[in-house]
This record gives C-alpha cells, sequence and structure tokens, in this order.
C-alpha cells in the first residue's frame, strides 16, 4: 500500500510537473502575440515621425508650400526642428524660419504650449517602444535556451494569432477612417490630451497649415501598411529558423 501511495504521488507529481512545463511556454507565447503588435506598431510610428520622406511627401501631397507660402526648403527646416525637439530636452518648441530676408518665429503661444503635450506623448512612444522591444528579445531569448528548436512551431502560432488580431483591429480602424478620420482623429485627441490646446485654426495657425487631418490620415495608412511588412518579415525569419534548426 506504501508503495501504490508512493507511485501516486510520484506521478501526480509528475504530471503536475508536465502541466507547469506546457504551461510556462504557451503564457510566453501568448504575451509575445499581445505585446508584439503594440511594439510593431509604435516602433512605426516612431520611425515615421524621424523620417525626412514623410514629410517631403505630405509638403507635395498637401501643397503646404502654396498654403503656408513658405519655400519647401523652410518647411523642411521646421520639420527638422521639431524632429530635433521630440528627441531632445528642450521644454519649448521655436520653430524659425526665413520669410524672404527675415527670420521670424513660427508658432504662437498656443502652438507651442500644444507641443509640449505632444513631445510628452511622443517620449512615451519612445519609453515604451524600447521596453516592449526588449521584452519581445527577452521572451525569444528564454524560449530559445528553454525549448531550443521546438521554440519555432510555437513562435508560429503566436505570430499567427498575433496577425490575424492587428489584421482585424487595423482593417477596423481603416475602415472607420476611410468612413470619417475626422472624427476618429478628434476622439484620438480627446482621449490622448488633458486640455484643448489642439483646438486651432487651420487657416492661421502655421502648426495646422503644415500639418493637416490628410497628412496624419495617411501617415497612418503607411503605418498601417509597415506594420503588415513587419508582420510577413518576421514571420518568413521565423520560417527559415525553423528549417535550418530541423534539416
Amino acid at each position: 500500500m506504501v508503495t501504490l501511495s508512493n507511485q501516486n504521488v510520484s506521478d501526480e507529481r509528475s504530471g503536475s510537473s508536465s502541466i507547469q512545463k506546457f504551461k510556462i511556454p504557451l503564457a510566453g507565447a501568448a504575451i509575445f502575440a499581445l505585446v508584439l503588435p503594440l511594439f510593431l506598431i509604435l516602433f512605426n510610428t516612431m520611425y515615421i515621425t524621424n523620417s525626412e520622406w514623410l514629410y517631403t511627401y505630405g509638403w507635395w501631397r498637401n501643397d503646404i508650400a502654396n498654403r503656408t507660402g513658405l519655400p519647401v526648403d523652410q518647411l523642411d527646416r521646421g520639420a527638422d526642428q521639431i524632429k530635433a525637439y521630440f528627441n531632445n530636452d528642450v521644454e519649448f518648441l521655436d520653430v524659425r524660419v526665413n520669410f524672404g530676408a527675415t527670420e521670424v518665429s513660427l508658432y504662437k503661444d498656443r502652438e507651442v504650449l500644444h507641443m509640449v503635450d505632444v513631445k510628452a506623448l511622443m517620449q512615451a512612444v519612445f519609453t515604451i517602444t524600447r521596453w516592449t522591444g526588449v521584452l519581445l528579445l527577452f521572451l525569444l531569448a528564454i524560449g530559445l535556451l528553454y525549448l531550443k528548436q521546438d521554440l519555432f512551431p510555437l513562435l508560429l502560432r503566436s505570430l499567427k494569432w498575433s496577425a490575424i488580431g492587428t489584421g482585424v483591429f487595423l482593417v477596423l480602424f481603416g475602415g472607420t477612417a476611410a468612413i470619417n478620420f475626422g472624427w476618429l482623429f478628434t476622439q484620438f485627441h480627446f482621449l490622448s490630451f488633458a486640455n484643448n490646446l489642439w483646438m486651432l485654426d487651420p487657416y492661421n495657425d502655421y502648426l495646422l497649415m503644415m500639418f493637416p487631418q490628410r497628412f496624419f490620415f495617411e501617415a497612418s495608412l503607411f503605418i498601417g501598411a509597415l506594420t503588415v511588412i513587419d508582420f510577413a518579415l518576421i514571420t518568413a525569419a521565423a520560417l527559415f529558423g525553423r528549417k535550418r534548426l530541423t534539416g
């Protein structure tokens, strides 16, 4: 009886250990699937915010030179100052451009104060991007050490569900944006900012003259397209890794 009892205890412990070994990788895969879309969307937001091509395209697409009276080289100069502002410790943005032979400070006080809020939001994006990237690398490293080649089937399953969830989100977001981006843009500002400094005049405030709603609509489309491309590249890399390790 004692032997049988000991055997039962041993079987229970073995079963519990097997369950734990099964649950840990699944939990890691679930976290990976949830965090990856957040990282990719924020990373792509950070990338295009600091990309020259987006601004060059925006000037042309929205006829900003005619709208503002600023030549493209001065628009580029202003965009460079904004990008630098997002990445430095200066509290207030002072965009200075040349109107003819005179250098002027382009944005009024309300625009400058709104950009303080925008900077806080962008720096939060940069911080979350870095930490979610670290978390994803940590999960991959632990998975490789713990599962070795068995990581790749689980990773591919995680990527599949992550891609499906992200695809549903992008379709819903894109559909809403196509129908009424103005409403979506307004809701974003209500949720992101605790004041109404973002309510500016598109005919008199240069911040909105330089960056109209269509600029942000198309920037959102670029972020969505880059996220889809990222998923395809990561999936291809996972397939390649599985093939190399399994022969």
